[in-house]
């Protein structure tokens, strides 16, 4: 499949007019970065260091990658401008890249900023990089997921969100319910491999430390791209 940069940069372009036009995505935005605020602003204990790194990267990459684009998407919907889009010479691949490129720049830069207000701990920009582009593909999937599926953005609040914030609050706790099941769920959840990976790194773990995350969120990954191009191809034949 060959990308046209042209249709590409077209959609982008558009995706940066309606997005500066929607307030939900500033407030998608400020919620990570007011959690760092208050985080670093409280007394901490000897082990919450990470919790208070990672935290807010889990909610920036939650709320603006994949809530702000399940919004996005589902607005698109209500206004029938998605169908347009599907109906075009454009590419599956054109659509779905051109309407994430500017939720993942917002993401970036959420990230960013609340990377500077709590501070990095000891580890590799190289495996931070990498752990936090892993979960971006897979919530800007599942965001393209919920957007595609639910039929208003309202419907998206109501289903999506809830959906999302066990992926938030799942890792925190899961593992502390009296149940074996529910804990290996829990501990199979892309955020509780992003925490974990991470803070094995922090303490010392090199590769072989952070192999089994970085296998789990490459699994998540690939899944999550594979379900959003049939979702949005079945979704391209309704009537």
């Amino acid at each position: 499949m060959i990308l046209s940069l042209h249709r590409l940069l077209a959609i982008i372009n558009k995706e940066w007019k309606d997005s500066m036009k929607n307030p939900q995505i500033l407030l998608m935005a400020g919620i990570p970065i007011l959690m760092a605020i208050l985080a670093k602003g409280r007394p901490q204990t000897a082990g919450e260091g990470m919790d208070i790194f990672t935290l807010p990267l889990m909610v920036a990459i939650v709320t603006v990658g994949a809530f702000a684009q399940a919004l996005m998407i589902s607005e698109e919907k209500e206004k029938n401008t998605l169908r347009a889009l599907m109906l075009s010479p454009a590419s599956p691949m054109e659509v779905l890249l051109g309407k994430s490129a500017m939720t993942a720049v917002f993401t970036a830069v959420v990230i960013v900023i609340c990377t500077q207000i709590t501070g990095i701990p000891d580890l590799h920009i190289g495996f931070l990089i990498l752990f936090v582009l892993i979960m971006l593909i897979i919530f800007m999937a599942f965001g393209t997921i919920i957007g595609l599926i639910s039929r208003t953005a309202s419907e998206t609040s109501i289903v999506g969100l809830p959906v999302l914030l066990i992926f938030i609050f799942g890792p925190m706790f899961g593992t502390g319910i009296d149940s074996a099941v529910i804990v290996k769920i829990v501990e199979l959840l892309p955020s509780y491999q992003f925490m974990i990976g991470l803070s094995e790194h922090a303490h010392g773990g090199g590769f072989e430390g952070v192999k089994g995350s970085l296998l789990n969120l490459a699994i998540w990954a690939a899944a999550a791209i594979v379900l959003t191009l049939i979702i949005y191809r079945s979704k391209s034949f309704d009537k």
